[in-house]
């Protein structure tokens, strides 16, 4: 229940809020940011919060954690949108709407005013380039990234590698490279290519196939009947591309669509892309738990997602009207430099296209209330499978990764409500081992985990888990026990995960991993498709991908530091010049004396010697 006195403290406060545009912001007894508002009238805006005036689910929860509240006067509502959006970034509120910054998704970059520009899949943006996307993983990136290799023919090597090469490579035999590299192609011509690869994702498509068509004619006049077949062949395809898309507006156009649908405290926005009259891929945003109504999560939603202006539309299309529609209309405006509307159609196509965003939401809370349940399920079974008092809603599992003891790496994995949650993985470096042991590592990696979380000024992320989980069986769980009590700590919930033994696993139709709980003499076994169980096996495995991917990155990074090392005369600066120039020891080795004399700091002398070391160590 609420602190009487903490509502009456906060009303006390109220009463002495200015009549103006601000953010608002409400904390805890210890400070901690838990909402950040905005308000054309601050004092009248956060009287709703404590007059009880306001019947959102989520209301009562957060003033029973809030003790204060702090406001920030600024002169326009445009700028309490941009103000809310910053410290939305900086303090991350539990009851604010949390979207994934934009390192999150995946784009396609290009920079056509580049030497022979290439396509790369890229998570950073910058304003130096042209960035197609964003795409929801990596795989769809990387769809898009095959079709264009083999449709327009531009070059897919590094910088150093387009420096390095005297032939042709085996992908312009096979028609997909102009090979700029030994100048096969004129510099108009590839950038004719670059241009219509953009018309393509742009969507931009009926004045690409303007241009396709104007070429493939301009071939079939002068005879060159070869690349008039190549060029009907692009046409041909980018024609079964195009089908597979929804048109729903024949005039064309550039916008997004979002809709928002609510179920108790979950929530759920969907945004459809429309470019070029054509509906692009849609995405779903959850944001459970927050406190605003309808239209103001959308309005921060709008804020956060439209941070970069190469994202922003002609127009965006809401399925709520938007308190401060039009300031939100001049912030996306300023950062794209172009006029851009914000508005909630009633009548017409348009209309008609927010219910369907909406269908597309409802769908989507649907399916994401069954994935919900499937968790919770999963995590009431681990409770009574672990003998834990609670529901575990934190629960984190170690990995370690070494082969033969060298360059020794554990993880540390961290599942929130039975989802990865990335942004508090750990991957460590083993300082205090030398060879293969798996305990003393297990021993080291978890006295730097606790003693981070027992720290005074521990960050909230950093506190101990609600459940630890150990790859492997009786031994390892004992050294966790033990390192767990030298350091005070005699009350977090504890299991191990243990592969079945090989000589057992193959007289068994179907083995599987075995639960060993603290406490109980013999490990559990569960069936193969119980929820605990299944939740249990992908935390190990994701732990597991990231200590070996960890493992291996360490791994590059020494061989490369100790193969130019051992070469006289190669220092750290040298060895840093000939990485970047070249890219890789496998670039150094396979470049001439001349080359690496050219990289400052080298010289002549120097590039010789390199050869002739790099030889011998062939």
């Amino acid at each position: 229940m609420a602190d009487p006195s903490s509502h009456g403290r906060l009303a006390d406060k109220v009463r002495n809020l200015p009549r103006s545009p601000g953010v608002y912001l409400f904390r805890n007894a210890r400070g901690r940011v838990l909402y950040v508002g905005k308000a054309r009238d601050l004092q009248a805006r956060v009287k709703q919060y404590i007059a009880g005036s306001d019947e959102r689910l989520m209301i009562p929860f957060l003033l029973d954690a809030a003790t204060d509240v702090d406001v920030t006067v600024v002169r326009t509502e445009k700028e309490a949108i941009i103000l809310e959006d910053t410290l939305i970034k900086k303090h991350r509120p539990r009851y604010n709407v949390r979207l994934r910054d934009d390192s999150a998704f995946i784009h396609l970059r290009i920079d056509p005013k580049g030497h022979w520009p290439r396509y790369e899949v890229r998570r950073e943006l910058d304003k130096k380039a042209r960035y197609f996307g964003p795409y929801t993983s990596a795989h769809r990136a990387r769809i898009t990234l095959e079709f264009l290799s083999r449709r327009f023919p531009l070059r897919t090597c590094t910088d150093q590698e387009l420096k390095r090469r005297s032939r042709p490579c085996l992908l312009h035999q096979m028609g997909r490279c102009l090979a700029p590299c030994v100048d096969m192609c004129t510099s108009e011509t590839y950038a004719r290519v670059v241009d219509e690869s953009m018309l393509f994702l742009e969507g931009r498509n009926k004045e690409l196939f303007s241009k396709l068509h104007e070429r493939m004619s301009m071939h079939s006049e002068q005879e060159e009947f070869e690349e008039a077949a190549r060029v009907r062949d692009l046409i041909r395809a980018v024609e079964a591309s195009v089908e597979a898309q929804i048109t729903v507006d024949n005039r064309g156009g550039h916008y997004d669509v979002w809709a928002l649908v609510r179920e108790g405290a979950r929530a759920l926005a969907t945004m459809l892309p429309f470019r070029g009259g054509r509906m692009q891929e849609a995405r779903s945003f959850t944001v459970d738990e927050v406190v605003g109504s309808d239209g103001e999560v959308l309005s921060s939603l709008l804020t956060a997602w439209y941070s970069a202006a190469n994202r922003i539309p002609d127009e965006v299309l809401v399925s709520s009207t938007i308190p401060d529609q039009e300031a939100l209309g001049e912030v996306l405006t300023e950062r794209r430099e172009r006029v851009v509307v914000v508005r909630r159609p009633v009548r017409g196509a348009k209309a008609k296209l927010v219910l369907l965003a909406q269908k597309n939401a409802e769908g989507a809370l649907r399916r994401a209330r069954l994935r919900h349940a499937r968790t919770d399920e999963a995590l009431e079974r681990l409770q009574k499978v672990a003998r834990l008092p609670r529901v575990p809603h934190h629960i984190e599992c170690f990995d370690n990764s070494n082969i033969q003891g060298t360059d020794p790496v554990a993880s540390q994995v961290v599942f929130i409500d039975g989802v990865p949650d990335r942004k508090r993985y750990r991957r460590y470096k083993v300082r205090s081992v030398q060879g293969p042991d798996d305990y003393a590592t297990m021993r080291e990696i978890l006295e730097r985990r606790v003693r981070r979380a027992l720290k005074p000024d521990a960050k909230p992320e950093d506190a101990m888990p609600d459940l630890l989980v150990v790859d492997g069986g009786k031994g390892q769980v004992s050294v966790v026990q033990a390192v767990l009590a030298d350091l005070g700590v005699h009350d977090l919930p504890l299991i191990g995960l243990a592969k079945p033994k090989v000589e057992r696993a193959r007289g068994e139709e179907n083995p599987v991993d075995k639960i060993v709980v603290p406490g109980i003499k013999d490990p559990q076994l569960l069936r193969s498709n119980d929820p605990a169980l299944l939740l249990l096996q992908a935390l190990r495995d994701e732990s597991h991908r990231t200590a070996v991917r960890y493992h291996r990155k360490v791994r590059r990074k020494t061989r490369l530091t100790s193969e130019l090392d051992g070469i006289p005369g190669v220092g750290p600066s040298r060895r840093k010049a000939l990485l970047v120039r070249f890219g890789s020891v496998q670039g150094v080795r396979g470049a001439t004396v001349e080359e690496l004399a050219a990289v400052p700091g080298i010289g002549q002398a120097l590039a010789q010697v390199i050869v002739k070391q790099l030889d011998s160590t062939g």
